[in-house]
């Protein structure tokens, strides 16, 4: 039950994350950069979900569950994954 709750949601964080981004878009002048904390929650929660669902993949009863687990994984975590990259490529080039 735990398992097709987690595959349902784990699109949230980056749902939160692309309205985020649209609304900051919005924003001009210092209001992007004092909007900019509203960001960390999101990534913390796409941290939090994308470990919880490494945890259910590696419990998951079956092969098939463990892909779909682990794939929803990589979804939920995907702005922890890809916010680090894009500072060290920024940082890097």
């Amino acid at each position: 039950m735990i398992d097709r709750i987690y595959v349902l949601i784990s699109p949230a964080p980056l749902l939160l994350f692309a309205l985020l981004l649209n609304y900051m878009s919005g924003l001009e002048g210092w209001g992007a950069w004092a909007a900019g904390p509203l960001i960390l929650p999101v990534v913390a929660l796409s941290a939090g979900l994308g470990v919880f669902g490494l945890g259910l993949a590696v419990r998951a009863a079956s092969k098939r569950w463990r892909v779909a687990l682990t794939a929803a994984a990589v979804l939920a975590g995907s702005v922890a994954i890809w916010l680090p990259v894009q500072a060290l490529a920024h940082w890097i080039g």
